[in-house]
Formats: structure tokens, sequence, C-alpha cells
């Protein structure tokens, strides 16, 4: 790899790697990371990183390529991207059948049934990766440099496929150091990681947790969420709105189990003041509410008492230290605080869209993540929704998540979505969609969209069993369209 001009002689660009593999140096019987299966202490953790990283060289695995890991083992795949990297292998963690996207990727580690859409070489990983490879020599390691790409994170995306994006050693250097700012974090010992380790959101919490010498714990299933947290005694929770759903769901039937427990941070869609009740009841701590992409890193945060009733306006936080926002209008221009446009980011350790074959990142000015909202001058970020789910009435435009939130605060409503349909005036007409958890009361739900605007009024209420939603949490108003489309009952 290129040499960094920007240090001195005989300085490198830090590796989030090798401060795991210090931490193993320091303490080789402290806790790395907990699962159902049990603990694995930073010294055993290092120990399999080593086996790993012998097993993906002998394999051919070459620098400055591109290899996917469809690896469920989330141990197995903090190990696996630790190998790699110290081979100066770039990573990227997938879906099975994410396998076949265009990514160029020179090989892929499957675990179970080799996934299909993928045609290159293909390695099945089983437990002898992780074990001591007497015999063979142990392998060199090649160090990125600060611009190198090392790894490409896969953004959730609400339609379509998902964006690759390049992360650099320093990149994620940079996000790392953010992240202990990040409510308690730096605070804690021990975290739980609620998305899985494909998601951007889950590697930063992993990663973050072990190259600062914490434990972070995994659960395979919301029902085995809070035996883990338990177990590890878990101070810190890092979820999505759809896991604290989950949460809330898993103490309603059986309380206790998470006495450790200190907060909790929950982002990548809005929480809904039903779910705040029902988490209240069952678990009072406190709730942090977190506004991040996997472009820009966090950008906001606060508690939801913090939020207070700008919530349902769509109040995600406070701007953090390192981000900058703007409400900008149709021509980018920047506009007054407290006015409505198109956001744009700019944040340390900004990451841009990764080109198949790139090995270098150039940095990026700004990014916009298709929302729409505004900066108050106390620093509170207001996200009204995303500029494609924008419902035009004539001219007069309306956030459809606006109306998803005001829904949600109805009686007897456990989540919700709203679609826009074309009504015979050649006009939108609103069509609700909710998951009922009690007697649903069709004028109150009328009621609460027509304050926001008298034409948002919807003309139909459909029950649905479940809203559909991507990794992170957010509505796929296309999915929802079709779910609608084949027919549901009234509400």
């Amino acid at each position: 790899m290129p040499a960094d001009p920007s240090r001195p002689p005989g300085t490198t660009s830090p590796s989030y790697v090798d401060c795991i593999l210090l931490q193993a140096r320091f303490d080789g019987r402290r806790p790395a990371i907990g699962t159902e299966s049990g603990v694995l202490t930073y010294g055993q953790l290092a120990e399999a990183i080593a086996a790993a990283t012998t097993r993906c060289a002998a394999a051919g695995l070459a620098p400055g390529t591109l290899v996917g890991l469809t690896v469920a083992d989330p141990v197995w795949q903090v190990v696996l991207i630790c190998a790699l990297h110290r081979l100066g292998v770039i990573s990227t963690s997938l879906m099975p059948a994410e396998a076949g996207l265009p990514l160029g990727m020179s090989a892929l580690l499957y675990d179970r049934d080799r996934p299909a859409g993928f045609t290159g070489t293909a390695l099945q990983v089983d437990p002898g990766w992780f074990a001591a490879q007497p015999g063979r020599p142990p392998a060199t390691p090649v160090r990125f440099g600060p611009r190198d790409v090392c790894r490409v994170a896969l953004s959730s995306g609400t339609t379509g496929e998902p964006k690759p994006i390049a992360m650099s050693e320093a990149v994620l250097w940079d996000r790392i150091t953010t992240y202990l700012w990040r409510g308690s974090m730096a605070a804690v010992q021990r975290v739980f990681c609620g998305p899985q380790m494909r998601s951007h959101f889950g590697f930063m919490i992993a990663f973050t947790a072990l190259a600062t010498g914490k434990m972070v714990c995994f659960a395979q299933t919301a029902a085995t969420a809070v035996p883990v947290i338990a177990f590890a005694g878990a101070e810190l929770a890092i979820v999505s709105v759809q896991q604290l759903g989950e949460l809330a769901e898993t103490q309603e039937r059986s309380l206790g189990g998470l006495a450790t427990l200190r907060e909790i941070q929950a982002g990548g869609s809005h929480i809904s003041e039903a779910l705040v009740r029902r988490l209240r009841a069952v678990l009072p701590v406190p709730i942090v509410n977190t506004y991040a992409s996997t472009e820009a890193g966090v950008v906001a945060l606060a508690s939801v008492e913090q939020l207070a009733e700008r919530r349902d306006e769509g109040a995600v936080g406070f701007l953090v230290p390192w981000a900058t926002v703007e409400a900008c209008d149709e021509a980018g221009r920047p506009l007054p605080a407290g006015e409505t446009g198109s956001l744009r980011i700019r944040a340390l350790g900004l990451a841009a869209p990764w080109r198949p074959g790139s090995t270098t990142m150039e940095p990026m000015d700004a990014f916009s993540p298709g929302d729409h909202g505004r900066v108050l001058e106390t620093g509170m970020l207001v996200v009204g929704g995303r500029t494609n789910d924008v419902i035009n009435f004539g001219g007069v435009k309306l956030a459809a998540e606006l109306l998803d939130r005001q829904v949600t605060r109805c009686k007897g409503v456990r989540d919700a979505g709203v679609i826009a349909v074309e009504g015979r005036s050649g006009l939108p007409e609103i069509v609700v969609a909710v998951v009922a958890g009690g007697h649903v009361d069709e004028a109150e739900i009328g009621a609460r969209c027509a304050e926001v605007a008298p034409f948002a009024r919807p003309v139909a209420v459909h029950r649905v069993e479940a809203i559909p939603r991507n990794a992170m949490g957010k509505i796929v108003r296309s999915e929802l369209r079709r779910t609608l489309a084949a027919g549901t009952g009234p509400a």
C-alpha cells in the first residue's frame, strides 16, 4: 500500500484491528465477545484472527481485492473481517441474497449453503479456519494507507439495490473515535449490539467496542436477546427501532433480566409515542434517539425526553460537534435557520460511494441523505421525511412520515404506514395501514391526519399484520403498496 505523505516517516495510519490485538496483549483474559454460545476472551479472539489470517493467505486472497462475507455467526464475521484487514484485503458483509450484486468481488466466504448468484471463487468456512495452523508459516501483514479502501459497506436503501459505500482506514478511525461520544458509549464496558454485522450500524458498534477494550454481545433472535444481555451484564443496548419494539414485546411477556441495562440507543426510524409508552411501562431506562447514515455516521442524538413535543414533528436530536447540517432550496442554496429544505451534511469521517475496482477514495465535500427537514437555532435537527416520500397535493407538499407519526399516536395503533394513491380528481388520496394492538378508531385516525392538513384525511384505513421495513426499520413503501393492493381487512 502507498505511504502516507501526511505522516512523519516511521508512523502508520491507525488500524482498528491493531487496537484489538493491543487489547489482547494488554489483558488476554478480558471478555471480548458474548453470544448464546458463551464468551470469547481477547486472547482467544487474537488467536482466532491469527489462524484465520493464515488460512485466508493460503487461499490466495490478495491485497487490494474485494472479498465478500455471507457468514451468519457474528464471531466468525468479526474474526474474518480482521483477518482480511491484516492481509490488505477489502471486505464487505452481505446477506446470501445479495451475493449476486455487481460489486466485483474476487472471492466469497460463506458458512452454510453456497449463495446463488455468485459465479466466482466461493470458499466455505468451517471451524478449522479459526484453529491454529501448525506447519503453515504466519502470514505477512499488509498495511492500508489512510485513503485506501479497506471496507465496503452497504447502505440500508429503502428501495432497489443497496448502495456500496467506500470506507478507508482514516474514515473508520474517525468513525470509531467519534462513536465513543455517542451517549454513554465511552463510559460503559459491556455493549449489546442489536444490528447484524452485515449493516455498517452493526459493524461500527462491534468494532468501536472491541478497539477500545469493551465487551460486545450479540443475539441471533429477539427471543435470546434478553438472556444474552442478562448473562453478559450489558450496560448499553444499541438497536434499531424495530428491535426496540421487539425488546418491549419481550419484556411485556416476561419482566426481568435487564437489571444491568443503563441506556438504550435506537436509530433508523421514528420512535413512536406508543412505543415509548410501552417501554416506559416495562423498562425505565433512558432511551437515546440517533440520526445517522452509512455515508455520514452519527449526525444528531438526544434522549426522547429532550426531544419532547417536537418528536412528533420529526425532531431527531442535537447536532454533534463533528457534523454540520444545512437545509437547502431546490438550487442547493442554504436556507435560514428554521426553514425546511433538502438536508446537506458535512461531517468528520464522510464516506463516498464505492466504484467496483477502486482501491482508494477521494474526500467527499458533502452528502445529501435524501431527507428534508430544518435545523433550529438551538441546534436541534428536525427531519420531515424522505424527499422521495413527499406527497404533492397540487403543489402543497406533505411528508408521508409526518402522517405515519400522527397515526401511531392513535389509541390501539402499534405501528402504521401511509401511502398516497391517485384519486378520481387526479390529486393524491391517503391510504393508511395499521398494526393494531386493540380497537382502532378510524375517526381518530382521520382527525389526527387532518391536524396536519385538511386534505390529508385518509380515504381508507386497513389492518395489516406488519408494516414492511428494511433492516434499519425504515418503511419500504413500495412493498406496503403491494401489500395493500393484494387486499387487506378494514381496521
